[in-house]
């Protein structure tokens, strides 16, 4: 049984002894540049040691760390799906072809607005936050840097938009997660958080509008996706994997299935059209697509492989949640932010540690999991808990300079951490949501009317 420490609500040694090496494993790894895994690896010998000491054998130890794995197990799958399709998608022309109209739509006016609307529909479409910044995200900057427009709110526009899909699209793997962390419907959660982004997001462009007109006129560069056109054949029919998922998805039919139909598809495209051979199609599904010219280098990218590491990480992560269950080894820690929850809200302490979280690990997704897991008592509705993840940590993890949520995308941008001020809306999400969010302290934060029909109440 837990130590009784964790059952009166404080923190004992071996939990701080235990959390504090995990994290010290982290700080090491992040240090030498190794992989985190290998802190993850550790985690688990510290988290296993620790429940021994509470009393559970190691037979059973094991059955918990293979019963966290078991529970997202569908979600492995849906990881190799989206692995599959984010690489055929681009042998088959999709992703070309939707950047090479996507650009056609620009009006250089507002570009900085453009380049956040762009980068916002293509994420939601192909839901990576990574393959859309190395795609559409590249040639924005390219034609940015080409015109002379502010390099850094272009960033901004781009770092903002790749994550609305990374937020709520049923292609979306930390989506995903999310879902299978609080059991809810990924259509369902999709739903709810366009009405819960929607106010932000027309905060976002209209500050990206203003933007955009407060620097000089410009003119966009000519020939921007002849490359494009000169190494692709498109036609209706190399865009119809994108329109079967979009048409899947407001049929509600499960995901697996819409990314399984948009793979075949995909293919056939890949063969008729591209006229790849079976080989190149297979190692893109495997390996990720390979460009054969230097001149759509940015391209490069998706197949199984890249979800791996990210596969891996959720694994190992997710193998915690069973064995912390039975050690209590977050309880204590959990009444903490579930008091603090009510005192300052249940979204404002989401927030608060969906920073602290993302701050130690450096990774989005052990921060939505931790987070998930210290948040448990804090609200126990499934979806609000989906929401409050979404719109808080999901976003929160790329505004940190050293996290790789945000590292990878200045990498591939060439640009540094200034882009985050003007990466609105990350900010504009969470700051909504903590203005909206209130406690049961908080009366003085209720819209008007609700205190005087309270009041009301009160005198019948």
């Amino acid at each position: 049984m837990p130590v009784s420490a964790s059952l009166s609500g404080r923190v004992s040694r071996g939990q701080i002894v235990t959390l504090g090496l995990f994290v010290s494993g982290l700080v090491i790894c992040l240090a030498a540049g190794l992989s985190l895994l290998w802190a993850l690896g550790f985690g688990v010998v510290c988290f296993s040691i620790h429940a021994r000491s509470t009393g559970v054998a190691f037979p059973e130890i094991a059955r918990l760390l293979l019963r966290g794995i078991r529970r997202i197990s569908n979600i492995l799958t849906i990881f190799t799906l989206i692995g599959m399709l984010t690489g055929v998608w681009r042998i088959s022309g999709t992703i070309p072809m939707l950047i090479d109209w996507a650009l056609s739509l620009i009006n250089p006016t507002f570009f900085v607005l453009w380049s956040f609307l762009l980068c916002a529909a293509l994420s939601s479409l192909i839901g990576t936050a990574f393959g859309t910044v190395s795609t559409l995200g590249v040639v924005c900057m390219l034609m940015a840097h080409t015109a002379g427009f502010n390099e850094v709110l272009v960033g901004g526009a781009i770092l903002s938009g790749v994550y609305v899909g990374d937020r709520c699209s049923p292609m979306s793997s930390s989506a995903a997660l999310v879902c299978a962390l609080t059991h809810t419907d990924i259509y369902g959660n999709f739903k709810r958080m366009l009405r819960s982004g929607a106010a932000p997001f027309l905060l976002t462009c209209t500050g990206y509008a203003l933007l955009s007109l407060l620097g000089p006129e410009h003119v966009m560069p000519d020939g921007a996706t002849d490359v494009m056109r000169a190494n692709f054949t498109f036609n209706i029919w190399v865009l119809l994997p994108a329109i079967v998922v979009l048409v899947f998805g407001l049929l509600r039919i499960d995901v697996k299935i819409a990314m399984a139909a948009s793979i075949v598809i995909a293919c056939g495209d890949s063969l008729i059209f591209q006229h790849c051979s079976l080989s190149a199609l297979v190692s893109t599904m495997l390996l990720g697509y390979r460009p054969p010219v230097d001149d759509i280098a940015m391209l490069k990218g998706g197949g199984i492989i890249s979800m791996v590491n990210v596969a891996a990480i959720v694994a190992i992560s997710s193998s915690y949640s069973a064995l912390f269950e039975r050690s209590g080894l977050l309880n204590s820690f959990e009444n903490m932010v579930e008091r603090m929850a009510t005192r300052i809200g249940a979204f404002r302490a989401t927030a608060l540690v969906g920073l602290l979280t993302t701050g130690l690990s450096c990774n989005q997704t052990l921060s939505i999991i931790l987070t998930r897991q210290l948040c448990a008592h804090a609200q126990h509705n499934r979806r609000e808990m989906a929401m409050y993840l979404e719109n808080s940590v999901v976003l929160l993890s790329a505004v940190l300079p050293w996290s790789i949520a945000f590292s990878m995308c200045s990498l591939t941008l060439q640009q540094g951490p200034a882009i985050i001020v003007f990466a609105l809306y990350l900010w504009m999400v969470p700051l909504y949501w903590c203005l909206r969010s209130r406690s049961v302290h908080q009366s003085c934060l209720r819209p008007p009317f609700e205190f005087f029909l309270a009041k009301k109440r009160r005198r019948v």
